[in-house]
């Protein structure tokens, strides 16, 4: 392996759209399937993080900046943060690949975070989202090596499925200490 390639929401912060749903639209089975629809939309560029943000409000009877203020809230992932920084940064290219509405890395990292990633793909900036294979392509172009040689790493089975697609290797992210163990394993 020369590359490890980590997803953002769900994975380096908490994720907050499915705790929206559940707030905004409890127990409404086809609010969630339309939220995710719209939201994968935006992810591919197709409308923008505003859009998203007023048809959702829109739907929840709700203030956007309600539903601004709740998607808001990511917290790090401190401690697989670190572990990029002292295990993985000093022997591969570190990747960070999301399916995002917009540019929101400012915001979720330090200066000093965000210097751990070689590059950095937000999926609306190119037209295309996870799982399609193309964007894992990319992100291992980008880094200067082929898919075969990158490990990735997300919460979502359906976007794990399309980096295996790609050829590359795979771990899905159940929690901290699941994940930096079999990284560990994996790059053994």
């Amino acid at each position: 392996m020369k590359a490890v390639i980590f997803d953002c929401f769900g994975v380096l912060v908490e994720g907050s759209l499915e705790p929206m749903c559940e707030a905004f639209f409890p127990g409404d089975a086809k609010a969630l399937r339309d939220v995710i629809d719209l939201e994968a939309r935006a992810s591919r560029g197709e409308i923008t993080y505003e859009e998203f943000l007023q048809t959702c409000a829109k739907w929840a009877n709700r203030d956007p900046d309600e539903l601004r203020a709740f998607l808001d809230n990511n917290p790090r992932n401190e401690p697989l943060l670190d572990f990029i920084a002292t295990d993985l940064k000093p022997h591969y290219k570190i990747g960070f690949l999301s399916n995002a509405a917009d540019d929101w890395t400012e915001e979720l990292f330090t200066n000093e975070h965000l210097a751990l990633f070689d590059d950095i793909i937000l999926s609306f900036q190119h037209f295309m989202s996870k799982p399609d294979v193309k964007i894992f392509e990319l992100a291992a172009e980008r880094l200067g090596v082929e898919t075969t040689d990158c490990l990735f790493i997300d919460d979502v089975e359906k976007y794990c499925e399309g980096a295996r697609q790609a050829g590359m290797k795979v771990i899905q992210y159940r929690d901290v200490s699941q994940t930096i163990s079999a990284i560990k394993k994996e790059l053994a």
